[in-house]
This record gives C-alpha cells, sequence and structure tokens, in this order.
C-alpha cells in the first residue's frame, strides 16, 4: 500500500502566503509542508493551473482509495483517519480489489478540521481568517478554539482509528450532560430578560 499526498494550492491565502504564480515557488511550499507537517510518504505537486485537483472534483481535502486494478475503491470527500482506516480494511478483506463501504463518504467531519485547521489558516492571517469567517460564521474562531484545545481533543478528533461504541456512546452522554444545562441557563436567562 502506498501513500501520495497530491500538493494543490494555497489553502488559505493570505499576505504573507499568496496564490502561488509559479511553480518553483510552488514546489519549495510543497517541501515546506512535508517538513513542516512529518508527512512520511511522498508528496507530488499538481501543476499551477491544478489540472489534478480538476479532475478528481476540485475539493478541498478529498482522499481516493484505489484498489489494484487502478480503480477508485472509495472516496472520502474530507479526509477522516477513522472512516478511511475501515476503507483500507475493507479493501484490503477482498484482495485488493472493488468497491468498499458503499464507495464514498460525503460526511464533512468537521471536528478533525475544527482541531488541526488553525495551523494552515494561521498562515494567511488576516485574509485567511475573514474569508472562512465570510464562508461561515464561527469557523475560524472555532478553528482556533479548536487548536487552544487540541491535546484534551486530538485522542478523540485525531485518532487513526474508529472509536469503539461504548466509548462513543459515553462521549455523547457526556457531551449532553455538559451541553444541556448550559443550554437551559442560556435559554432560561433569555427568556428572563424580555
Amino acid at each position: 500500500m502506498r501513500f501520495i499526498d497530491v500538493f494543490i494550492r494555497q489553502a488559505h491565502p493570505g499576505p504573507g502566503v499568496g496564490a502561488y504564480d509559479n511553480l518553483d515557488q510552488k514546489m519549495r511550499d510543497a517541501e515546506l509542508y512535508k517538513r513542516d507537517e512529518a508527512i512520511p510518504w511522498e508528496v507530488v505537486v499538481d501543476d499551477l493551473d491544478g489540472t489534478v485537483h480538476q479532475v478528481y472534483g476540485a475539493l478541498a481535502d478529498p482522499t481516493y482509495l484505489i484498489d489494484d486494478d487502478g480503480r477508485v475503491a472509495y472516496y472520502n470527500m474530507w479526509t477522516h483517519a477513522p472512516t478511511l482506516h475501515m476503507a483500507v480494511e475493507g479493501l484490503l478483506d477482498q484482495d485488493e480489489r472493488g468497491v468498499v463501504r458503499s464507495g464514498r463518504d460525503r460526511t464533512p467531519h468537521f471536528l478533525p478540521a475544527m482541531t488541526m485547521g488553525w495551523r494552515a489558516l494561521r498562515r494567511g492571517l488576516p485574509q485567511s481568517l475573514i474569508d472562512i469567517e465570510t464562508a461561515g460564521p464561527g469557523t475560524g474562531v472555532g478553528a482556533w478554539l479548536g487548536y487552544r484545545l487540541h491535546p484534551v481533543l486530538a485522542p478523540i478528533t485525531q485518532r487513526a482509528t474508529p472509536l469503539p461504541a461504548p466509548v462513543k456512546l459515553a462521549l455523547a452522554i457526556g457531551a449532553a450532560a455538559t451541553l444541556l444545562p448550559l443550554a437551559r441557563w442560556a435559554f432560561g436567562r433569555d427568556t428572563r430578560d424580555r
């Protein structure tokens, strides 16, 4: 099995990290990305027009699992390691050929992005934050907060393998037990102020 990372474009351009003007600049950034993020596998660089990116759907962070016959066995719209892990296991179980797990996952896995996304946004400040907040109010600030809470959240959001079902249930109950009193307080306060 081989992993290949396709370096497509500047994720969040801003004053310090603009869009690429030439391929040499893009190649240097790809080398920095590989080094700074400690990527252990091959990183290839798409051309300036983003030809490979366009062919594979032009999405921000997809993963394609290709089988031994060179066909797409699984498509993860927004890369999520535990989901990809299950797809890889499924492909290995069927002799590395054919479609696995219905062939796709289109779930926007926000929590992993919220835990680690700030690092990419930080490079393009302030424009990157303005852009992402305009696209989805609260997402940039959420990424900043998620990154600050990284030591607590990462064991859950950055896992390589899925959480066991009892752990997921316990976390959901814990989150509900925490959020419900806060919601009651916030909404109760809102109605008292009227």
